[in-house]
């Protein structure tokens, strides 16, 4: 029984070694993995040396470690390399290398980045900040090396001491701002010189990420990446963990994949004025990572619809915590106003449209009333202009009554015969007819003389496109308004005949039918009840009757005629044939009628 006491003891202590020994393997190898970096990370403050990892023995493989060096404020760091410097030679030092930057922090200014066996120079720090980083793979080990560093005092320092510009920041949601700036930094940095380099650490919890956007980004110097810029750094802050970088006029939002993350903004003094606002939230993935099930939002979370879980404060609060604004759909009208008429966008383009907008009116004002005016001058114009034609048309008139104008005496006149009718030919080629009984008139004289005006306004004013008549050609005008028979025009030559009839020649001539004459008058025929005899063929207009015989021009008359003989007058008219593309002539260059009587 003591015995099996025994084993049983052992055996339980052999299980409970068994247990422990894990958990002292890995606090081993962890522990041992410190100690790696432990000559480098922790350098000898007494003797003030650094070492590469396992000095004097050679460097592990797939090793990483950081050093940072503080100085006093006043002094500078320098860094020498004594007794060797061997790491694993390759261009541009991609392998094994010592990097060295001019700051406290992995996005500080370069220094330098180192390897083979080359020694570095002597290091020097502008401030009292070095930050170094030694980096090795997985294939070659060498010696390493072993650097002696001293502080030395900066005469030239003529600044008085600021502390470091960093913020910590943390929660369900939170504003990052160039407000956050105090104004004495400011003022610090316009008389000294030196350029703000402020960071923001925010922390959210473990099992949550951070979703970042910005409300206002505004560079004072855009695409200049020397003067101002934003950085954003995840858990680490060099370069190999920058997540965003910053320097133009667009910043779009990102999503970091850890609890962790480093806001940074850097601007020299003519960059100060740069502005920009970022709203952070902190949100969980509803996808697990082991079974990739999807897990519902808890009743303190709201669902963003994509996948995302925030928490339910940030619900209908006027800022986008959701990548896809879901959680402001819906909300009070009010709340989801985001139209700020005080911000600067705004104001400008009040001031644009307001500018426009008062332009075109005035344009418009302008115009309206010049056209106005103009429209003014031209009926005043006209109105003139009719007085003036009314006054002239009176004073016409007034001297047509005391002596009648030259068209006066073209007026028609009523015989015995029947009443006749002057045509003036207008310049369409349509005669302008008056008749008789119109002139007659004495009790409507005035308008008889308007409408002669007018129509002599309308007519060609040319006598030769005047139409002939009967009278007119038997007539002639005194200096008043009577008319005196003319003399009759003698009769034409032998020779000069109608075309188409024989010459005359010694024997009698040909006998030409007369025509008839026209109906309802009593041209060229004796009258009812006249016995008077047609051998009197001329009459006794002004002297003795001259008998003609067979004489193809002579017509018949009749006693009862006034004037005694008659003529029969034939118009022959030569025209030439238009061309195709000829156009028509004006009417006043147009041959004159020619009349044979």
């Amino acid at each position: 029984m003591l015995l099996l006491l025994l084993l049983h003891t052992c055996h339980a202590q052999s299980r409970s070694t068994s247990k422990w020994r894990p958990d002292a393997t890995a606090m081993d190898v962890e522990m041992s993995t410190k100690d790696k970096c432990r000559l480098f990370s922790e350098p000898n403050h007494d003797s003030m040396e650094f070492y590469s990892p396992l000095y004097p023995d050679q460097y592990p493989k797939n090793t990483e470690c950081i050093l940072s060096l503080e100085a006093e404020y006043g002094y500078v760091i320098r860094i020498d390399f004594r007794d060797y410097f061997n790491l694993e030679p390759s261009e541009k030092c991609q392998f094994d290398f010592l990097e060295v930057r001019d700051g406290a922090h992995g996005y500080s200014d370069l220094k330098g980045t180192f390897c083979g066996s080359v020694f570095p120079p002597i290091i020097t720090s502008k401030d009292r900040h070095l930050w170094l980083r030694f980096t090795s793979d997985d294939t070659i080990e060498e010696k390493g090396f072993r650097a002696v560093y001293q502080f030395i005092e900066n005469k030239a320092l003529d600044r008085p001491e600021i502390g470091p510009c960093q913020f910590e920041v943390s929660g369900v949601q939170g504003l990052i701002s160039h407000d956050n700036i105090s104004q004495s930094r400011l003022n610090y940095s316009v008389e000294y010189n030196y350029p703000v380099d402020c960071t923001w650490v925010i922390k959210v919890r473990p099992s949550e990420k951070i979703y970042m956007f910005f409300e206002t980004f505004e560079l004072q110097e855009p695409n200049e990446c020397d003067m101002n810029y934003v950085d954003i750094f995840g858990k680490e802050t060099d370069l190999r963990n920058r997540l965003q970088h910053y320097c133009g006029s667009v910043a779009d939002p990102f999503v970091t994949n850890g609890n962790l993350m480093h806001f940074r903004f850097f601007a020299v003094k003519k960059a100060l004025k740069s502005k920009f606002r970022a709203w952070f939230t902190a949100f969980r993935d509803r996808i697990q990572d082991n079974d990739d099930e999807t897990q519902q939002c808890f009743d303190t979370e709201y669902d963003c619809d994509d996948a995302t879980c925030i928490h339910y404060s940030l619900r209908c609060n006027g800022i986008r915590n959701c990548r896809h604004e879901y959680d402001e759909e819906g909300c009070n009208s009010l709340k989801k106003l985001k139209f700020d008429i005080r911000s600067e966008h705004i104001i400008i383009i009040l001031t644009l449209g307001c500018g426009l907008l008062g332009g075109m009116c005035f344009a418009m004002c302008f115009n309206c009333i010049r056209k106005l005016i103009r429209d003014g001058r031209q009926i005043h114009e006209n109105i003139r202009r009719s007085r003036e034609q009314l006054e002239e048309r009176s004073q016409r008139s007034q001297s047509m009554s005391v002596t009648s104008s030259p068209q006066a005496a073209h007026r028609p006149t009523m015989n015995e015969s029947g009443p006749w009718y002057i045509s003036d030919a207008k310049t369409n080629g349509h005669p302008c007819i008056r008749p008789e009984s119109e002139s007659e008139s004495e009790g409507d004289e005035d308008e008889d003389e308007e409408e002669i005006d007018d129509m002599e306004e309308s007519c060609v004013e040319m006598r030769d496109c005047e139409c002939q008549t009967r009278d007119s050609l038997l007539t002639q005008r005194d200096s008043g308004q009577t008319r005196l028979p003319m003399t009759p025009p003698p009769p034409p030559p032998p020779n000069r005949r109608p075309p188409g009839l024989p010459p005359l020649g010694s024997g009698p001539p040909p006998s030409v039918p007369t025509p008839p004459p026209p109906p309802g008058s009593h041209y060229g025929r004796f009258p009812a009840g006249s016995s008077g005899p047609p051998s009197d063929h001329y009459g006794t207009y002004g002297r003795s009757p001259v008998p003609r015989h067979n004489d193809p021009y002579e017509v018949d008359d009749q006693s009862d005629d006034p004037y005694g003989q008659r003529y029969r007058a034939e118009a022959v008219i030569e025209m030439r044939e238009r061309g195709p593309y000829e156009p028509t002539k004006s009417p006043k260059t147009t041959p004159d009628v020619l009349a044979t009587h």
